[in-house]
């Protein structure tokens, strides 16, 4: 039996088992039909048995047939900001692939890596990396996206084929969460943690102590996980033709037309204003991406046509991701979360050492927002209960808030989430490419938090 049956096989198991297991006083029926219509998606997407998008509307409705929920619930993800958030953001690569501007960065880059496919993908992740220390992963993804479809356009990749693709498709997303635990502004998470924190103790982290916290790993974790990246997926190298190609693009570009000089107001206005929506909540982030690509199509600006837009929307992934939300929030609605997390707690874990307690207590997390990513609901459920641990046990409260908000920002195993989603839709790598590529930057991820999120919490003084 080939793969995609097999996940069929798999996924049509746990229904009928799930079937057969009883209700209880902790878990109900619509809890129980919830986990398995999440593991039924889960199987479906990692043996590849259908298209990602049918994968997770078929899965809703399973969910609505097993009694799970109702149909008028089922859907709730996809009426979510953020599905739109990220249709409006790949204006942003629509745009800048009809400039030169692309082609005039690479060939800066190149001065600096030469001849190394490895060095360039470094270097994206460097860039990529700092642009998603003072804005959301999201949109630092599809910028560096945009940018490497220069690079692999010019060297022929082929999406499923290009083992480069693999890579600059993994590494970028990669880097934009490893980049958003830098400072509070790179990730919307590390916000609604401090939120939880300062309701619960009163406590706060101030802008510079985040960074001193933060910037350490990222500088520990890029390395090591470009190392780990290109190691296993072991990228072909450019020929010499396609960096001489470049070079003469970036040489035949000239001056910046000012159709380019518009295009890179735009390409720079957006970020900024992600930027100050950290202190201005008018700039929501789906507010101004909608507005932005609203002007990229005003009459006489003509920037962006819908055409030129539409095209560059993976709209199989938009499906998937509502898909993941709604299934996220059917898992939350109907009290399995509540259930595993009481699960975990009552199982003795918080009696251990505290750095294994913080170890298993980050991995079990870890795993359980791979297949559930619904970030807010996490930290809502687990930070108070680790607070009034760390509290109990005489520690700072910062630690567990710090963690939690580095963790949901994404993860490296699976492709659900919406920073890995943005790249996975460009059919350059599987679930099973992100697996092998991702299990041990997440493992160096982990450790590193918990290791050095409590010392230097200690400290500082948190």
């Amino acid at each position: 039996m080939n793969k995609r049956g097999l996940g069929i096989v798999i996924a049509v198991a746990i229904l009928v088992v799930a079937s057969f297991v009883p209700e209880s006083a902790d878990l109900s029926h619509q809890g129980i039909m919830a986990i398995a219509s999440l593991l039924f998606a889960v199987s479906l997407w990692v043996c590849g048995s259908f298209s990602v998008g049918v994968t997770g509307i078929l899965a809703l409705v399973i969910a609505v047939v097993m009694g799970a929920t109702d149909y008028k619930a089922v859907f709730s993800g996809f009426g979510v900001s953020v599905v739109f958030y990220v249709i409006a953001i790949f204006a942003l690569p629509a745009l800048l692939l009809k400039t030169q501007w692309g082609v005039r960065l690479v060939a800066k880059l190149f001065k600096l890596t030469g001849e190394s496919s490895e060095k360039l993908i470094l270097a994206f992740m460097i860039g990529t990396c700092l642009i998603s220390t003072i804005m959301s992963d999201v949109p630092a993804a599809v910028l560096f996206m945009g940018i490497s479809y220069v690079v692999l356009k010019a060297a022929g990749a082929e999406p499923g084929k290009s083992r480069l693709g693999k890579c600059m498709m993994i590494a970028i997303p990669i880097a934009a969460v490893i980049g958003g635990v830098v400072t509070p502004a790179g990730s919307s998470f590390n916000m609604v943690a401090m939120g939880v924190l300062t309701g619960a103790t009163g406590q706060t982290i101030s802008f510079l102590d985040w960074i001193i916290v933060g910037l350490p790993i990222a500088v520990l974790c890029i390395p090591l996980c470009w190392i780990s990246i290109v190691k296993i997926l072991k990228p072909e190298q450019l020929e010499s033709s396609a960096y001489d190609s470049l070079r003469q693009a970036a040489a035949d570009a000239g001056k910046p037309t000012g159709f380019e000089v518009r295009a890179l107001v735009m390409i720079l206005a957006l970020p900024v204003l992600w930027i100050a929506g950290t202190w201005v909540p008018l700039l929501n982030v789906t507010t101004v991406a909608i507005i932005g690509l609203a002007i990229m199509m005003l009459p006489g600006l003509n920037l962006l046509t819908w055409d030129e837009f539409s095209k560059q929307v993976p709209w199989t992934i938009i499906l998937m991701m509502g898909s993941v939300l709604s299934l996220g929030n059917i898992f939350s609605a109907s009290g399995a979360d509540k259930f595993v997390t009481n699960l975990f707690m009552g199982s003795g874990v918080a009696d251990l050492n505290f750095t294994v307690f913080l170890l298993i207590t980050v991995a079990f997390i870890y795993l359980l927002h791979t297949i559930a990513p619904v970030g807010a609901a996490i930290i809502s459920l687990f930070l108070p209960i680790l607070i009034g641990i760390c509290t109990t046990l005489g520690v700072s409260p910062a630690i567990p808030t710090m963690l939690l908000a580095f963790i949901v920002a994404g993860n490296f195993l699976l492709p659900v989430n919406p920073t890995l989603i943005v790249t996975y839709g460009e059919g350059y790598y599987t679930f099973g490419d992100m697996f092998k590529a991702g299990v041990i930057p997440a493992v160096i991820f982990c450790v590193c938090m918990v290791l050095w999120v409590p010392f230097i919490c200690g400290v500082l003084g948190l």
